[in-house]
């Protein structure tokens, strides 16, 4: 509540310096700066516009579940545009398709994973609506002017039978990695030890889902990289993007644990 009315009060300065620049008594009561300058003018509105964002994506910190939703949904639509990006390559002179069946697992997955995310934004959200035009302002606007370039153009290189993304081949195992990038090095010893997913397998659709894991919360079940040769900087523009907002979503996740795990507020008040 008292973000809302803070988020409240930033309106209304804002308003009163850009539609009044001669701030009344009244308005510098709400708005206690003296001049609508640039500076105070973009501090203000940054300040506005973040507070939003903590609000509609988390309660300001009170909503583990409207966060848990918000993440989910993320990590399937961007799990189904790296799939999409990798399997669907030309349809001219040969070919390069995925499965009727794939598609029906990878389409049947994004549904359910889109479900139970909208199911925690709608019970936890006070505007729901409002939270998925913000989510989707993040996730959809920049990757869709990418994705929508990568098909303008085409793709015309070296290796087009392979998929982008690559596995460490020494073993599967629950992994948790803050520190991972999400290409491999260019050295010949890291090569030997990526090998490409493997395209014919039923199950290879997992694959993108546990890279775009890894990509958002630095954490998975194998380590996906993308690999370093002959790969268009489109498509690593895009793993680079999600790689940069889960960054952000890791520090919004932690924020918004320790002001919702009992006790640790009231420690932070005793200290």
């Amino acid at each position: 509540m008292r973000a809302r009315l803070q988020l409240r009060d930033l309106k209304d300065c804002l308003f009163s310096l850009t539609f009044s620049p001669k701030v009344d008594s009244q308005a510098r009561k709400v708005c206690p700066q003296k001049s609508a300058s640039t500076y105070n003018l973009f501090a203000i509105g940054w300040h506005w516009l973040w507070l939003n964002l903590l609000l509609l994506l988390s309660g300001y910190g009170t909503s583990f579940w409207l966060v848990f939703g918000v993440g989910l949904i993320a990590i399937a639509y961007f799990g189904l545009l790296f799939w999409f990006v990798d399997k669907w390559r030309r349809r001219l002179p040969k070919p390069i398709l995925p499965t009727v069946e794939e598609t029906g697992w990878m389409l049947g997955s994004f549904s359910i994973f889109c479900l139970v995310s909208l199911t925690a934004i709608f019970n936890t959200s006070v505007q729901p609506f409002l939270t998925l035009a913000c989510l989707a302002t993040v996730i959809l606007a920049f990757p869709m002017i990418i994705l929508g370039r990568i098909y303008w153009q085409g793709r015309y290189h070296n290796l087009m039978n392979v998929s982008y993304f690559t596995e460490e081949g020494d073993m599967g195992q629950l992994r948790l990695m803050i520190c991972r990038l999400p290409i491999i090095p260019r050295t010949p010893f890291f090569r030997d030890r990526y090998m490409s997913i493997l395209w014919e397998r039923r199950w290879n659709w997992l694959n993108y889902y546990d890279f775009s894991l890894n990509n958002l919360l630095k954490f998975g079940f194998n380590d996906l990289r993308l690999r370093d040769e002959y790969l268009p900087g489109l498509i690593s523009t895009l793993v680079w993007y999600q790689w940069i907002l889960g960054m952000f979503y890791l520090v919004f996740l932690f924020w918004t644990l320790s002001r919702t795990i009992p006790g640790l507020n009231l420690l932070i008040y005793l200290k």
